[in-house]
């Protein structure tokens, strides 16, 4: 599962590699300036999202040399196409979660408060 930054990283890549065929050529400053201001990090943190991102399956990067400017050279994986599949599920997991603990918190509140004006009509 990513975490917070790994997501906005890979939301960006994806969004710029489907407007592209599934491949693209994007450099570290763009990423950068793409991924939400909270989630702000530094070219090595980059670096390191990039190849936990390349190693987990989701694209193939490799670093090229563009007019002095290093660029990544990134090709989307399977697994990097159903991105944002793999969101929409994770969402819909965790409001699937939530509700069936809602349900059963409920459910224990409900059969609490029946035993104990059981107990209490016994004991009385």
């Amino acid at each position: 599962m990513l975490n917070k930054q790994e997501v906005s990283v890979m939301h960006c890549i994806y969004n710029v590699c489907k407007r592209n065929n599934d491949s693209c050529i994007v450099s570290d400053e763009f990423i950068l300036q793409s991924i939400p201001e909270k989630f702000k990090m530094t070219d090595a943190k980059l670096d390191v999202i990039l190849k936990q991102l390349e190693y987990d399956g989701y694209f193939e990067c490799t670093k090229s040399e563009r007019k002095g400017e290093t660029v990544n050279v990134i090709t989307l994986k399977p697994k990097g196409k159903a991105f944002k599949r793999e969101l929409i599920q994770r969402r819909r997991e965790l409001i699937n979660n939530f509700f069936w603990r809602m349900v059963f918190a409920a459910v224990g509140a409900t059969v609490g408060f029946a035993v104990s004006l059981l107990l209490r009509g016994i004991g009385g």
